[in-house]
């Protein structure tokens, strides 16, 4: 096998690592969700355990990454793609750090009817930055710069639905004397939530990066 076909090999199972660790986050935050809306404390848990998985991935793909400019010396195309790997699982692990950070938000919120009251609202986010994280991976996977820009262009309205949410909650809250304390959990969900589409919008910016090798900021 020559040099470049062994270079070219080992690139391909980085990107198949990211992929996987990709779907990992993707599915944690998918039964994340799952588990607020089923009240499901034990799911909050198992989340809660499993981050370790996604977190012991990350630091092997760090490893074969670093390997692999220390022996191959690749140009400066490759070395792009090595250096966008490794971002992009950097972010993937911080996304999956959030999904913990719901489940922990979640297990101090009963209930309530004031968090019922709001939940559709909480899941609509949810679903917006879901198929954020999903197209982005694809994006990543098929280095589809124009993808990337649609998805990052998604993060606005994420943004602008945020901010009502919050406003929203809190103004419900006050006038009609609800458990403030409740409602802070959700809005820390919420926060999450944002956080991760975020997070999607980086992976999207380092997309371009791998493929034009220049940093646009989308945000």
């Amino acid at each position: 096998m020559s040099v470049r076909v062994n270079f070219e090999s080992q690139l391909l199972e980085l990107k198949k690592e990211i992929m996987l660790q990709g779907a990992m986050v993707e599915r944690s935050f998918t039964e994340m969700m799952s588990a607020i809306k089923d009240n499901d404390e034990t799911k909050m848990k198992d989340i809660i355990l499993q981050d370790r998985h996604i977190n012991e991935l990350e630091l092997d793909i760090n490893e074969r990454a670093t390997l692999m400019i220390a022996k191959q010396q690749p140009v400066a195309s490759d070395l792009r793609q090595i250096i966008v790997a490794l971002k992009v699982s950097s972010d993937l692990e911080r996304m999956g750090d959030l999904a913990v950070d719901m489940a922990k938000a979640a297990k101090r919120m009963t209930k309530t009817d004031s968090v019922t009251k709001h939940e559709e609202a909480l899941m609509n986010l949810a679903s917006k930055a879901q198929y954020m994280m999903k197209e982005v991976l694809k994006a990543y996977r098929n280095r589809d710069v124009l993808e990337a820009q649609q998805i990052a262009s998604l993060d606005d309205d994420v943004d602008k639905e945020y901010g009502q949410f919050v406003k929203s909650i809190f103004n419900v809250a006050v006038a009609e004397n609800q458990d403030i304390q409740q409602i802070t959990q959700m809005a820390f969900i919420s926060r999450y939530i944002e956080r991760i589409a975020d997070y999607c919008t980086n992976i999207a910016e380092w997309i371009i990066y791998e493929v034009n090798g220049q940093r646009f900021d989308l945000n």
